[in-house]
This record gives C-alpha cells, sequence and structure tokens, in this order.
C-alpha cells in the first residue's frame, strides 16, 4: 500500500522490492531480445553473402541448380559439413606439423585447405541431386576457396627476426 503525503506517493519497501524486480526482469528480456536480433542480422548477413557470392560463382561457371532454396540447401549443407571437416583438418595440420616437423608455409596450407574444401563441396555435392558441378569444377571452386582462406588466414607463415 502507497502513502501519500502532499501529492507525493510513497512506496513501502515490499512494493519497491516488486517494483525492482519487474525492471530487472523487463531489462533482461530487452537484453536478450536484443542479443538474439543482433546476432540473427549477423547471420542473415553473413548467410546472404554467401548465397549471393556462390550464386555469382555458379552463374559465372556456368553451373546449374533448380532454384534458390537449393543452392541455399547447399550451402547448409557445405556449412554442416564443414563444421565436421574442419577441426579434423585442424587435428590433421597440427599432427603433420608436429610429427614431420614441417612449417606451416603457404603450399602446406593451401594444400590442406584445398583437400578440407574438396571433401566439403563433393559431400554437399553427392546428396544435393538437384545441383550438378562437373568434377573439374569442383576442382576449381576448391582451389578459389583455398587461395581466399590462405588470403584471410590470420596466422604469419613467416617468421620474423
Amino acid at each position: 500500500m502507497s502513502k501519500q503525503v502532499k501529492g507525493v506517493s510513497y512506496m513501502n519497501q515490499k512494493e519497491q522490492n516488486e517494483h525492482s524486480k519487474d525492471f530487472n526482469l523487463r531489462s533482461k528480456l530487452i537484453g536478450i531480445v536484443s542479443i538474439t536480433f543482433i546476432a540473427a542480422i549477423a547471420l542473415a548477413v553473413i548467410f546472404g553473402g554467401f548465397f549471393f557470392g556462390m550464386k555469382g560463382l555458379f552463374s559465372i561457371l556456368g553451373i546449374t541448380y533448380a532454384s534458390n532454396q537449393t543452392l541455399a540447401l547447399f550451402i547448409l549443407a557445405c556449412f554442416a559439413v564443414g563444421l565436421i571437416i574442419d577441426p579434423l583438418t585442424k587435428i590433421i595440420s597440427i599432427i603433420l606439423a608436429k610429427s614431420l616437423s614441417l612449417k606451416k608455409t603457404a603450399l602446406f596450407a593451401f594444400i590442406l585447405y584445398f583437400i578440407s574444401n574438396l571433401i566439403t563441396i563433393c559431400f554437399a555435392d553427392y546428396f544435393m541431386q538437384s545441383i550438378y558441378i562437373p568434377d573439374v569444377l569442383l576442382v576449381v571452386i576448391s582451389a578459389f576457396m583455398a587461395f581466399i582462406e590462405l588470403a584471410f588466414d590470420n596466422q604469419p607463415n613467416r617468421e620474423t627476426a
């Protein structure tokens, strides 16, 4: 119950606690919804970049697909297979670098990226019946993607003095 003194309302301690709980809950809910919304926008932008990039690449290379939904499923399949292949590639890279005393050169990194991209695209292409990618183009796309990964690799490939 509130007291009123000269037109000013005063809340007792219980009412203040309930009000602050509502405010904290509302603030937390707004924060969660905001972060979720921002993450959804970021994922949409990333997926859109991949979608239009693949659409352009397929158009340039003359690869045919049934519909935009098929292309979107192909990209999602590549992401799903990549979630499995990329950690395995990282583990193989570490094992080869330590056991064979190989330095991570640009050629070594390119070969690993190329093989992992080739496996990823081949798996996705195998399960997608509505997209046909000739074997030659599988190699070209894998090499192109390996060059891109190598260009954006954040680890230095040379030792500095």
